[in-house]
């Protein structure tokens, strides 16, 4: 009798584990591969973001810079070092402090210099620094090929001083368009590389992590939870970017849409703008406009809001007082401004609903003669401060604004005519600067404040009023919250 046998074709095991490593393998590579591409695109992104932060800063500064005051200093002080602390003359201080505040909040960032070119050698010498001393005079660089880099201006890389280094230079131009200096702002490279590098290792260590987990759930057939899970974040990190993206790039339009300071420089004796957006973009505007040889408008305006929705309104209202202007070029403010009401109001849509609610905007609107010596001045909820031989004057505008929910569609506006005589000034401003909380007892600036302010400081510089206002705005906000856009102009007539 024979014996029988069943013979079972177990799964080859050894195959199963080669599949499975197989595919594994394949993911490792492939996180790698990810992870090294995405480390290129960050260290694209960081030096991108280094430029733009080091051009950011010395484009400002460069703007802020008093041309005719480099010529004047290095006039005056001739020798290297002879300025030996930031107090020694007025005019440095402004520059040092200028420097100063342009990159106090990067403590990445090797010190600003103001430098310009020694007429005699040729080389590349501070004048200012944002650093705790001076080094009046001081050879910056004295290698031709470096200057001629630095005089194209813009973003390069560069070996200063032994060290690489990220640089931009921005050109300090006079009335005459004439380039007197440069600001050059520095970023180190080495501790972004040790960034770059140290981001790269712990991505590797994070991705190398997440692979083991991923081999130990493949291994067991679970892991689908988690990659759902993973998903939704990426998709709620991207709307985020999204939102931020959206709202920065608002602000690029709207600082499109506003005059930068070296245009009222050219229309005015002198000028100052303070503009502090309580977020990323702003719902004050200020604005101007050549009208002929002799004559110019300017305005400050605060619209209704502030964030991204008081932006959009603001756009709006600077769009449309652009428009008006245009179109009435030889109009009185408050002509102007009744103008203004009946488009903002069509605009919107508002005409015919209840009083009291919807968007508009306070605004403040002069038509500046310096022929004639003539301002004309009208007011939506907005006055016009007017220091006149001395004495400092307010003068009101009318009680009502421009656009908002309304049953009448056309508004009249009072035109008040004022005579000034050279070295009158005026200033126009929102409401954000006198309604900050703070202070001892957290109370509002209040109008009254600002007035005594003024009048106390009347013989300053313009720039010195600006940087006299900002320091006692911050002095007065102190730890509290900035409660509104801030926007104020000062115009020397």
């Amino acid at each position: 009798m024979g014996h029988g046998y069943t013979v079972y074709f177990l799964p080859n095991r050894s195959t199963r584990h080669k599949v499975l490593l197989a595919v594994y393998g394949v993911l490792v590579l492939l996180g790698i591969g990810v992870v090294l591409v995405l480390h290129q695109v960050d260290r694209e992104g960081r030096y991108r973001e280094a430029f733009n932060t080091i051009g950011t800063i010395s484009q400002t500064a460069a703007g802020q810079v008093n041309a005719g005051h480099v010529g004047l200093l290095l006039d005056k002080y001739v020798e290297p070092g002879t300025i030996i602390k930031h107090t020694q003359d007025a005019w440095y201080y402004v520059m040092h402090d200028q420097l100063r505040r342009s990159v106090e909040m990067h403590e990445d960032l090797l010190p600003a210099l103001l430098v310009a070119t020694d007429p005699e050698l040729g080389d590349l010498i501070t004048v200012a620094t944002s650093d705790k001393k001076p080094t009046w005079r001081a050879t910056f660089i004295r290698d031709r090929s470096l200057i001629e880099r630095l005089a194209k201006g813009g973003a390069t890389r560069m070996q200063l001083d032994g060290i690489e280094q990220l640089v931009h230079s921005a050109p300090v131009v006079d009335l005459n368009g004439v380039t007197v200096a440069y600001v050059v702002t520095r970023m180190p490279e080495a501790p972004l590389d040790i960034a770059i590098r140290t981001a790269l290792w712990r991505n590797m260590g994070i991705t190398l992590f997440v692979l083991l987990l991923i081999g130990a759930l493949l291994f067991r057939s679970v892991g689908g939870w988690l990659r759902a899970d993973e998903l939704a974040q990426e998709q709620l990190t991207h709307a985020h970017l999204g939102i931020t993206d959206s709202i920065a790039y608002a602000g690029k339009i709207q600082r499109a849409l506003v005059p930068g300071p070296a245009m009222y420089d050219a229309l005015f004796e002198g000028a100052f703008i303070i503009d502090r957006p309580k977020h990323m973009v702003s719902g004050d505007f200020h604005w101007c406009q050549r009208i002929s040889e002799t004559e110019r408008l300017v305005a400050t305006a605060d619209c209704t809001g502030h964030g991204l929705p008081g932006a959009m309104l603001a756009a709006i209202g600077c769009s449309l007082l652009n428009e008006v202007v245009a179109n009435h070029p030889q109009k009185d403010p408050a002509e102007l401004l009744g103008i203004l009401n009946t488009r903002l109001t069509t605009t919107l849509h508002q005409q015919g609903v209840s009083r009291g609610a919807g968007d508009g905007m306070d605004i403040a609107l002069c038509r500046i003669d310096l022929q004639a010596r003539e301002i004309l001045f009208a007011g939506a909820m907005r006055p016009l401060y007017w220091l006149h031989q001395g004495q400092l004057t307010v003068i009101n505008g009318d009680r009502k604004p421009i656009g908002g929910s309304q049953h009448e569609l056309d508004r009249s506006f009072t035109c008040h005519r004022l005579a000034f005589t050279p070295g009158d000034r005026i200033y126009l401003f929102s409401d954000g600067y006198v309604d900050q909380f703070g202070g001892p007892d957290r109370k509002r600036f209040m109008s009254q404040r600002l007035h005594q302010l003024l009048a106390d400081h009347r013989d300053l510089s313009m720039p010195q009023q600006a940087e006299l206002l900002e320091r006692a705005f911050d002095a007065w906000k102190g730890t509290e919250e900035q409660v509104d856009d801030v926007c104020m102009l000062g115009l020397a007539v």
